[in-house]
């Protein structure tokens, strides 16, 4: 048998390599189109002095999202169909941080 280095192996397994490899020319392209895009929905963000904010799209809401530093608290607003700025919720952060912990320690 009288093989040189640069022939190509015959065979079953160039077929998986042509499957591979268009497999990930499809997601190049995909990817490329912007089919596969999240988006971040802040939309912007500050910080000032024990005060971060963070404003995003809820849905049908705009939403204020208010970390207190200071106090510790987390402070959610929204904006009501009148334009108005209203309190959704506001949590402590300690029991919060408790709270996720304790629900991430359930999950294996």
């Amino acid at each position: 048998m009288n093989t040189t280095p640069n022939t190509p192996v015959r065979g079953g397994r160039g077929g998986w390599l042509w499957l591979s490899a268009g497999i990930l020319a499809g997601l190049i392209v995909v990817q490329g189109a912007g089919m596969l895009e999240s988006e971040a929905t802040a939309d912007m963000t500050t910080t000032m002095q024990s005060y971060s904010m963070m404003t995003t799209d809820g849905g049908t809401d705009e939403v204020l999202v208010v970390v207190d530093s200071r106090q510790e608290s987390l402070m959610i607003y929204r904006v009501n169909q009148n334009n108005r700025l209203q309190l959704y919720k506001r949590e402590q952060l300690g029991p919060l941080f408790t709270r996720a912990r304790a629900q991430g320690a359930v999950r294996p």
